[in-house]
């Protein structure tokens, strides 16, 4: 008997025994990836790259300007109390109105004076823009770095004071000031690089969203015939710069790897309230699961390291590997509910390169009316505007749509909603029927 009892003592001491080992081949790993994660995390701090709260407020500080802090400042103070007036909230830009289907100068728009009598409200606003337009950019803005709590709320705030510059443009145009709207719509790629924030994904958004605006803009404006020669240089200048898609897929990495890394610290604050209640949430994060997410980021910002092409291609493929059912769970929990890799970013990319080529490309078709007081016969004339074949292009080289009828010469791109090629006719859009479309027709006058 005493035999046994001695055998099941042993042999209950094995489980323990394994545990044991298990616990000690644990602690040894989690020491080798603590090792591993300070020693990129010192690569970091001497690469100057954020990786927690501290060190993204060193960024931001280093990589914006203070001159124009506190006149930015006050263009977006001025601009959210203009919110609040009575008459903006169902006005064109600034509100909920649309423009007139086709807005020319002369022509019926019976909001007009309603506008005016906004525009004479917001007056100093617009002055206040032109003026901090002349600082340096980007500019820095007092932030409370929080990882992805942190509020950015100047890059929200900075599209109102772009919707008044809109509704001004639009509004001269139509008096057929024309070098009135040149200023306005300078002005809103000013309000852009002002917030160019581009280490942050939610603010290249932003960016790429201003300046859709800017071109939405233009593209409405040459529908009204209003420009010349000289101002139709000015208005290319401002969409000529080519949008370097593998410099701003790594930037937009840069600034998303420090929030990420100072998130990990709170991460139950991003969880939905029914989930913070979870206990399990509140465990350390062990250095493993740390240096697992911090490759994982980095593993998505080398995806453009091979360049543009194919890059969305290499980013699914990437993603689908670091979240996939074979990846250590804690890690793959976490990057799936926190990495900041959208599934469409690349295809956002692609779409700004794109967009900006169909408004150079319609620039380009008018200041070639102008010149030879002829439409041109195809796009590829336009190479004596100063233009390239890759110009009026896609970014897959497709040649823009074009085509000519006696009262207005139509350019088009295609929607990537619902197309994947350039149609051969004409898209069947209502002439100006929304912003939206005016990014793949263009009308000419």
């Amino acid at each position: 008997m005493r035999q046994k009892l001695k055998w099941i003592g042993l042999v209950s001491l094995l489980p323990i025994g394994a545990l044991v080992v298990f616990l000690a081949y644990v602690a040894y790993q989690e020491t080798i990836a603590s090792a591993d994660l300070e020693r990129k995390l010192d690569e970091m701090r001497e690469a100057g790259e954020p990786f927690d709260n501290a060190s993204m407020a060193i960024y931001f500080e280093k990589h914006t300007r203070k001159e124009g802090t506190e006149a930015w400042g006050e263009v977006l103070a001025m601009s959210n109390v203009s919110r609040d007036l009575p008459v903006a909230s169902d006005l064109p830009s600034v509100g909920t109105g649309k423009y007139p289907q086709d807005l020319r100068v002369g022509s019926d728009w019976p909001d007009e004076p309603r506008v005016a009598e906004y525009l004479n409200e917001v007056r100093p606003i617009l002055k206040r823009i032109h003026l901090a337009s002349e600082f340096p950019k980007p500019v820095w803005m007092p932030l409370h770095f929080d990882g992805f709590g942190t509020l950015l709320q100047p890059i929200q705030d900075c599209r109102l004071a772009v919707g008044i510059l809109d509704l001004d443009a639009a509004h001269a145009l139509y008096h057929n000031d024309s070098e009135r709207a040149l200023k306005d719509l300078i002005a809103m790629r000013s309000v852009a690089d002002a917030f160019d924030w581009s280490w942050w994904a939610v603010a290249q958004y932003t960016t790429w969203s201003i300046q859709g605006w800017q071109r939405t803009s233009i593209n409405r404006s040459l529908a009204m015939d209003v420009w010349n020669e000289e101002q139709l240089a000015k208005l290319s200048a401002e969409v000529d710069k080519p949008l370097d898609i593998v410099h701003a897929w790594k930037a937009s990495y840069v600034g998303q790897i420090g929030m990420f890394l100072g998130s990990l610290d709170n991460v139950v604050e991003l969880l939905p309230r029914e989930q913070q209640k979870n206990p399990l949430w509140n465990l350390p994060i062990l250095p493993s699961t740390r240096l697992a997410c911090l490759r994982g980021h980095e593993a998505l910002k080398q995806c453009a390291d091979q360049g543009e092409d194919g890059l969305m291609k290499r980013a699914k493929t990437t993603f689908a590997s670091l979240t996939d059912g074979n990846s250590l769970g804690l890690t793959r929990m976490y990057l799936g509910m926190l990495l900041p890799f959208d599934a469409l970013l690349a295809v956002n990319l692609d779409r700004q390169e794109t967009a900006r080529r169909l408004t150079l490309t319609s620039l380009a078709v008018k200041r070639f009316q102008l010149k030879h007081k002829r439409w041109p016969n195809n796009l590829t004339e336009l190479a004596d505007v100063g233009l390239v074949s890759q110009d009026w292009t896609t970014t897959s080289s497709e040649v823009f749509g074009y085509h000519v009828t006696e009262d207005l010469v139509f350019v088009w791109s295609f929607d990537p909603i619902n197309a994947k090629s350039v149609s051969k006719s004409k898209p069947v859009f209502q002439l100006l029927a929304g912003d939206d479309e005016l990014n793949y027709l263009v009308s000419i006058r």
